[in-house]
């Protein structure tokens, strides 16, 4: 990505630099010197890239909460290198994003990138990572067809949503819900979702009587929510996040439908980022997701405890996602000593992970480069004296299709 007139000397000097400095240490080191030890003492620049404001702003600051508090617990340093962050805003703007990603890999020299919460901004960043080679670890947006961009850089610690939506279609018509009305935000994550949720559900006898796309940020749902009423279906299926996810919970109380259409969703939609603005309107709301903070396991409790000590306040997936892809850079990297220079030695190191995450146990699948992980259906409840999610059933081992599904 840089201009044909660069001068070539600059390059060659570095590398005149870098070999002398390997014999100097060799000698230091009885010959042996560690091939990366001037890199090992250079900082490690990450790049945050991610929602910071707008509808998303919480999104973006639990994600990195969540990642600043395991580099704590590590000394903000790996195989030697002390972390840098550089953080930049993509406002939930495809082409703001794609510039800020250009301005982290050719500016800031950064040596990887993570975050972007946003879909449509993680969709618009595909081929200039594929043509820069640039090492780019997604920690929020769970569009499907991320999982079939086949570069070999590009990974996600989160979810694709194919992988938590299939299997709770199929759950919901096990238990009983035949026909929905679906409901999401207009954007590219809300249709895929949608999307998702209809491939686990048509194909094995379920039937959506009609599909409602509000603008994202709609601040009155009135008239898509009398609508609603006015169909009066056996349940509704939905997916807002954010502050919609909040004016959504609480303005389908207001319009009386909760108790009337029983609301199934995405878990974004009613994560501890938003529970506490939504209240008791959202009691008895059935998700599913890869995290609730109630879960029951050693990584779960400490992650909770040491999240509440630092923020005053519960983690949500969001925050869950940064931790994650924390101790993933953390453990891919001290594999390879620090190496980032080498991205075929990055990519290995990435696909060899095995650990159990606070979400529970943890890898990557070698194909899609997106985690195999179990899925949770949650009900919202009020446990501990406190509104959260309850696991209700547990999925194993969810995996999506190593080729991008009909």
């Amino acid at each position: 990505m840089h201009s044909p007139t660069t001068p070539q000397a600059a390059p060659d000097r570095r590398r005149f630099l870098s070999t002398t400095g390997a014999i100097g240490a060799g000698a230091l080191f009885g010959g042996h010197a560690p091939a990366i030890l001037a890199q090992s003492k250079a900082p490690l620049r990450i790049g945050l890239l991610n929602s910071f404001s707008k509808v998303f702003a919480a999104l973006g600051q639990a994600n990195q909460n969540g990642m600043q508090l395991y580099f704590d617990q590590i000394g903000n340093t790996i195989a030697g290198r002390k972390i840098e962050i550089v953080r930049e805003d993509d406002e939930i703007n495809p082409q703001v994003g794609l510039t800020k990603m250009k301005k982290l890999v050719e500016s800031d020299k950064v040596d990887l990138i993570t975050g972007v919460q946003a879909s449509n901004v993680a969709l618009a960043l595909v081929e200039y990572v594929r043509q820069s080679k640039a090492f780019f670890l997604c920690s929020g947006a769970g569009v499907s067809s991320l999982s079939y961009v086949n570069v070999p850089t590009f990974f996600r610690c989160t979810l694709n949503s194919w992988q938590t939506l299939q299997p709770y279609a199929q759950w919901m018509l096990k238990n009983g819900v035949k026909e929905v009305v679906t409901s999401t935000s207009d954007f590219a994550g809300g249709r895929e979702t949608i999307d998702d949720f209809r491939r686990g559900f048509l194909p094995n006898g379920g039937r959506i009587i009609k599909e409602i796309y509000p603008p994202l940020g709609t601040n009155d749902f009135s008239a898509y929510l009398a609508d609603l009423r006015s169909i009066a279906p056996p349940a509704s299926f939905s997916f807002y996040a954010g502050s919609d996810a909040v004016r959504y919970v609480k303005q389908y109380a207001e319009y009386g439908l909760k108790g009337k259409v029983k609301l199934y969703a995405s878990g974004f939609m009613v994560e501890s980022d938003v529970l506490p603005a939504q209240g008791r309107d959202a009691l008895g709301i059935l998700s599913a997701l890869h995290y609730a903070d109630t879960l029951d396991n050693p990584e779960n409790k400490k992650f909770v405890a040491e999240y509440r000590a630092k923020y005053k306040d519960y983690p949500s997936v969001y925050s869950e996602h940064g931790y994650v892809a924390a101790r993933c850079i953390h453990e891919s990297l001290t594999a390879i000593d620090g190496n980032t220079q080498d991205k075929d030695k990055m990519r290995g190191a990435m696909l060899a992970m095995r650990f159990n995450a606070p979400r529970g146990p943890f890898r990557m699948n070698p194909v899609t480069q997106s985690p195999i992980q179990n899925i949770y259906v949650r009900e919202v409840a009020m446990v501990d004296g406190r509104i959260a999610n309850k696991v209700i059933d547990t999925i194993r081992d969810a995996r999506e299709p190593d080729t991008k599904p009909a």
